[in-house]
């Protein structure tokens, strides 16, 4: 059953049962009023008839001008005297108990001195009542059946009017089965429903933006896989087409390892960039002095190839919380393309500054530094720049760098130096304290 229906479901029912309540509780208060005030009106008139008889030697009676009196003051009410033994001494023949249906009956006593001396007897139809009842039984349900097809109407229209906004989602996210994540939701309500609208429309544009990225990725990936692929097929072939000397076959198989040793790097990266992206990792504290020191011991044969100097400043004790592989893997990554891109004979530059939140750590290089392009794009996977007019590299480093400092929950920023040069700044919450 759709939401509409249940919705409209509830509603009806809800009319129904307050047409139940309210219908049932007015036909019981009318009944006890009229037949309340019917008795108690007939009352008052017995006992202004009692308030005439006479007490007379023991004995009851009424002289004629009273009769003649009520007559001309109550016409048409019967009524009949009675003695002390059951006796009626005047009036009207008194109905008897089995032809009282329908019949209002009031016994009035009558006494003297505390002494009964008899009962005056009152009686009128109160058929009429019955009667009033069930026309209004029948107006109660005349009004209540008009008032649950108003709420069957009612509630559709409101229904649909209400939840319009997610048949809107509905058919939007039909849309999205269908490869279309172009579409948004339009709605101008303020309440619940405009806010899941707005909610779905950034997710949608989050998902948009997820799939581009995965559609470049895969793209770019294809076309890395795709060139050392190529290149060890066509030495493959070559070497096989004819029958080669032993340097023309060891140039074809160097040709092939090296092939093979960048795809094997190009794999190796992506899984790294794919299980970076998995989680975070347990975090503890990390000492940072001391892990950036172990990094420039490590990088610096690297930088030395290239006549670059590794350059540590660190002035203070600062103890991060993270994971300390990942962040060793991730400055581990930024040095080498800081050396790649440093000048000749320039140097990279490891500071580490910190206060009692964060601590930061910036790695600086001397070239040429990063291009608007870069800063906007250099974190995504695959992506490589041409700021020094070289295209080394798999242009995941900086990418598998991003993913892993966020898994320790810290955050990385690029931009360049103040005297030029590309500057990269990691910044990690500071350790929990004793």
């Amino acid at each position: 059953m759709s939401i509409r229906a249940r919705v409209a479901r509830t509603v009806v029912a809800l009319v129904a049962i307050a047409v139940v309540i309210f219908g049932g509780v007015s036909f019981f208060v009318v009944d006890r009023t009229l037949r309340s005030s019917f008795h108690a009106q007939l009352d008052t008139l017995v006992r202004a008839v009692a308030n005439t008889v006479d007490v007379k030697h023991g004995r009851v009676s009424i002289d004629r001008g009273d009769l003649v009196q009520i007559s001309f003051l109550h016409p048409g009410l019967p009524f009949a005297l009675f003695d002390s033994s059951h006796r009626r001494v005047l009036g009207d023949l008194m109905p008897p108990p089995a032809r009282r249906s329908g019949i209002e009956v009031v016994t009035v006593p009558l006494f003297r001195d505390g002494h009964l001396y008899g009962w005056v007897a009152g009686w009128e139809p109160n058929a009429w009542i019955g009667a009033f009842d069930r026309g209004l039984l029948l107006g109660i349900l005349a009004l209540g059946a008009a008032l649950v097809g108003a709420g069957i109407v009612f509630s559709r229209r409101t229904a649909a009017a209400a939840l319009a906004p997610l048949d809107d989602i509905a058919a939007l996210a039909e849309r999205i089965e269908a490869h279309d994540l172009s579409s948004r939701l339009r709605s101008s309500d303020d309440g619940e429903l405009g806010r899941i609208c707005a909610s779905f429309n950034r997710m949608l544009d989050r998902l948009e933006a997820g799939f581009a990225r995965e559609r470049r990725f895969v793209a770019d990936v294809s076309h890395e896989l795709r060139t050392p692929l190529a290149v060890i097929a066509a030495e493959s072939e070559l070497a096989l087409r004819r029958d080669r000397s032993a340097p023309e076959y060891r140039d074809a198989i160097a040709a092939i390892a090296r092939e093979t040793e960048r795809l094997g790097e190009l794999t190796a990266q992506l899984l790294d960039a794919a299980r970076a992206q998995i989680g975070r990792r347990e975090l503890r504290n990390v000492d940072v002095n001391r892990l950036v020191s172990d990094l420039a011991a490590r990088v610096r044969p690297a930088a030395e190839v290239r006549d670059v100097r590794v350059e540590v400043e660190a002035k203070a004790t600062s103890q991060a919380r993270g994971d300390a592989a990942s962040l060793e893997r991730a400055l581990t990554a930024i040095a080498h393309n800081a050396i790649v891109h440093a000048a000749g004979s320039g140097a990279i530059r490891l500071s580490v500054t910190s206060d009692d939140d964060a601590v930061r750590v910036a790695v600086a290089d001397d070239g040429p530094g990063f291009s608007c392009n870069a800063l906007a794009h250099a974190t995504e996977r695959l992506w490589r720049g041409d700021t020094n007019g070289a295209r080394e590299g798999t242009g995941l480093g900086l990418a598998i760098a991003k993913a892993m400092v966020e898994s320790s929950g810290g955050s990385i920023v690029l931009s360049n130096g103040e005297r030029g040069g590309a500057l990269v700044t990691l910044t990690l919450p500071a350790a929990r304290r004793a």
